[in-house]
């Protein structure tokens, strides 16, 4: 990644100390991706976890930084005219909403997806292509799959979050945690899908714990009322 696209992250200091960082990577990078778009400049973590930094504007200034660097095309786009900056705005439950963050900063909503968020900078929105929908796969009956990615310091951390309410509903379902960008067949196979249990999607964040388990036992719950019949 910084070997072909340089830089892909920006860290605040703040009285001389580390404290807050954003990262972002070209959207045609992500190979995970069935149909990425050009020129699209993808950023999903603006993070700053330090209480004595916090109030201090800091997250702000490093997305404003973002966006002045993409305005003047100095980003990991290289040269070239960035069309949007795109966000999935998603809530950590923790610090400041990152919907309202985003939105506060200029962002819109997309067409397709309420938490996903772009900038116009030297282009209009365009759709992503749409991903076909996910066929069951035999070799995900019977057990939870979950994808996660390099992108966001969370990613990791709310895959084994997701992993420890599975084994709470379940604890004898087979788990697997497969890193996207390392195998990305795996993603696009499973058509972008981050949790599948017992080959069915599920939509439901895990911070919504009821309805996730629900819905994880509803996935599990469903295979073994069929298999009475």
């Amino acid at each position: 990644m910084l070997e072909k696209h340089g830089s892909v992250a920006k860290v605040a200091y703040f009285e001389e100390k580390p404290v807050g960082q954003i990262l972002f990577y070209p959207e045609e990078s992500n190979v995970a991706n069935g149909s990425p778009r050009k020129d699209v400049l993808v950023t999903l973590c603006v993070y700053n976890p330090a209480s004595s930094a916090q109030k201090h504007g800091i997250g702000t200034k490093l997305l404003q930084s973002l966006i002045l660097d993409a305005k003047r095309r100095r980003t990991c786009l290289g040269n070239k005219p960035c069309k949007f900056i795109l966000v999935k705005a998603f809530d950590t439950g923790k610090f400041l909403s990152m919907p309202k963050f985003f939105k506060k900063n200029g962002f819109l909503p997309t067409p397709e997806r309420e938490e996903l968020l772009f900038l116009p900078i030297e282009g209009r929105y365009e759709p992503a292509s749409a991903l076909k929908e996910y066929e069951p796969l035999p070799e995900d009956r019977n057990r939870a799959v979950i994808l996660y990615g390099p992108i966001c310091q969370f990613s990791y951390q709310f895959a084994k979050k997701v992993e420890e309410q599975i084994r709470e509903v379940a604890p004898n379902v087979p788990i697997e945690l497969i890193n996207e960008w390392e195998k990305p067949e795996e993603s696009i196979k499973r058509r972008s899908n981050v949790l599948t249990v017992n080959a069915k999607p599920i939509r439901t964040f895990f911070m919504d714990t009821l309805r996730f388990k629900e819905e994880v036992r509803f996935a599990l719950g469903e295979k073994r009322q069929k298999a009475r019949l």
